[in-house]
């Protein structure tokens, strides 16, 4: 397999170079998240982190839903536009059915904090969480467009600036001027916000601040939304595979064991960083190359790549179950009791990994329903799992239904893929 890699030298080329802008971006990013999950957890507490947790968790979910899938949609459709004035016009117009869609959480999140927080979730002190994050959901669609748009013209630099770099550096100021103030762990989650917002306006700036001509292209919103529906269907329940366990445990769990559960599982998501950083170069490609109707070009691209995620998350899995006392020490002692909720976490997301971009795969191919179907199945599969291994096994058991939900549903993905397109993903 890796030996008739090496003769495709242009394609694995393409793919490092431009890999390597989004390796080390993400990279950046990383270091960064975990330096601002570590400034909480030590400073304010693992409650507080837990709350700050579950918030985002929230308002992560309600922008995907919300999005109604039009990010990667404007992708797919991205792939068939040559000219930049055409893509800012196909930008306004996706900003324009977002910000629509968008209202209805604001007016829900504004009017029913209270209800959310006390009746819902059973925590009161998530009121002013939920007053936050009403009217954070349109800048948080609007980040993730603007920073598709930068992928579609390929300026990979701006995309990392914009979703890397901008967010990341923000929030840990944010953070760190609130705590000098001696501000509650309320304002964790407001910093988080502030970042997005920040990024937002200073990327609308750089796009606009030019008079340029701004063509809209012959794409109705109908037809934006005929395509990105499923997509957004398929991304509710992929948020929601990934975050039922963090959701149940709040029900379930104390904020301290939801703390633990969420730091465990952003170590062992580290996992997916090479498929992740991957993924903003293979999605235009395929897309570009499905268009073009030269799959044998898409199949050579889709299988460098995932063997190159193969050969490096690998070392890194094996490094991070190695280390997984050590790590998790990092954010206090009460956090090591994390240690085999980390591992099963992390061989969940060694074999997603392994797999490659299965779904973005699907969905730049006009396969988006089936995305749809196989996230469904495996929310489905999840919410059982988790209900039957929760209440006697707590963080443990979410964490043994996140491995088995993942095993399950890639290799749905990579039969599916072998069906509709011909081929295995990684040979």
């Amino acid at each position: 397999m890796f030996k008739t890699g090496i003769k495709d030298r242009e394609t694995i080329q393409y793919l490092l170079s431009q890999g390597g802008f989004s390796f080390l971006f993400r990279m950046f990013a990383m270091v960064f998240s975990f330096i601002s999950m570590w400034f909480i957890t030590n400073f304010y507490g693992e409650a507080d982190y837990g709350t700050y947790a579950l918030a985002l968790t929230v308002l992560q979910i309600l922008a995907m839903v919300f999005a109604l899938g039009v990010p990667n949609a404007f992708v797919s459709f991205a792939g068939r536009i040559d000219n930049v004035e055409k893509l800012k016009g196909l930008l306004l117009k996706s900003g324009a059915i977002v910000l629509i869609s968008s209202l209805f959480p604001i007016l829900c999140f504004s009017f029913g904090a209270q209800f959310f927080s006390e009746t819902v979730f059973q925590k009161p002190s998530l009121l002013n969480y939920f007053l936050v994050v009403s009217f954070s959901i349109p800048f948080m669609i609007f980040h993730e467009i603007i920073c598709y748009y930068f992928i579609s013209v390929k300026k990979i630099i701006a995309y990392g600036l914009f979703f890397y770099i901008f967010p990341s550096v923000s929030f840990a100021l944010f953070l760190v001027a609130f705590y000098y103030y001696n501000l509650t762990g309320f304002f964790t989650f407001l910093a988080y916000v502030s970042s997005i917002i920040l990024t937002v306006l200073i990327a609308l700036v750089v796009l606009f601040y030019k008079k340029t001509k701004i063509t809209f292209p012959e794409i109705r919103s109908k037809e934006i939304l005929k395509k990105s529906f499923p997509m957004m269907v398929s991304g509710i329940f992929l948020i929601l595979l990934n975050w039922t366990d963090i959701l149940m445990l709040g029900r379930i769990e104390s904020e301290s064991q939801i703390g633990i559960y969420n730091t465990a599982f952003k170590l062992g998501y580290l996992t997916l960083f090479f498929v992740l950083s991957m993924n903003v170069i293979i999605m235009p490609k395929v897309a570009a190359l499905f268009h073009q109707n030269n799959f044998s070009e898409m199949k050579k691209v889709i299988n460098r790549s995932t063997q190159l995620v193969i050969v490096f998350t690998i070392p890194l899995a094996i490094g991070i179950i190695f280390f997984s006392e050590n790590l998790l020490r990092l954010f206090g002692e009460g956090f090591i009791a994390g240690k085999t909720t980390l591992i099963l976490i992390t061989l969940g997301a060694l074999f997603n990994a392994m797999t490659g971009n299965v779904d973005q795969i699907l969905n730049m191919t006009n396969h988006q329903k089936g995305v749809r179907n196989i996230f469904f199945f495996g929310f489905l599969m999840n919410v059982a799992l988790n209900l039957g291994l929760i209440p006697s096994y707590g963080i443990e058991g979410a964490a043994l239904a996140s491995l088995i939900t993942n095993v399950v549903v890639n290799i749905v993905f990579v039969i599916v893929i072998k069906k509709k397109l011909g081929f295995f993903t990684f040979m």
